[in-house]
Parts: structure tokens; sequence; C-alpha cells
């Protein structure tokens, strides 16, 4: 399992600290969840292309596939990985 901090960027230009737990890295593939009080954001945040910055350098495109309250269950592909 994955786990670390991040900062989520929203397409309202907010940024949101985040914890994220991914199940595995598969490849450049990623699944699994980000954690947070998702009341802060408009739901309409969540439809649209999301950017997490992982704490060590990954940027990862995701996708939402579930919410709660307290998280986002998502799927994502790694963009980058700075040296």
């Amino acid at each position: 399992m994955l786990t670390g901090k991040g900062r989520l960027n929203l397409r309202d230009k907010r940024r949101i600290d985040v914890l994220y737990q991914f199940a595995g890295d598969y490849d450049d593939r990623r699944a699994g969840y980000l954690l947070f009080d998702t009341r802060e954001c408009d739901d309409s945040q969540f439809c649209h292309r999301l950017v997490l910055e992982c704490e060590d350098g990954a940027s990862i495109v995701l996708v939402v596939m579930n919410r709660s309250d307290r998280h986002l269950a998502v799927h994502g592909r790694v963009l980058s990985v700075a040296a």
C-alpha cells in the first residue's frame, strides 16, 4: 500500500491538503482513496479532471469513482515523477 500526503488541485484553482492511500501501483496506474473532508467542496468540483501532487514528486491525473463525506475513491494515471 502506498500512503502519504499530497495536494489536490481543483477546477476552481483551490488546492486542498489530503492524505492518500493507494492499494498499489500498477505501472503508471493507481487506485485508492483520498482522505479529507469532502463537504468543504461542491460536488461539481469532482466531475472534472483532478490532479494530485504527491509528496514524492509524482503528479497523478484522477477520476472519482465514489465519494463520501470523508473520502474520494479514485483511479488515476501518473503523469510525472520529479527527479
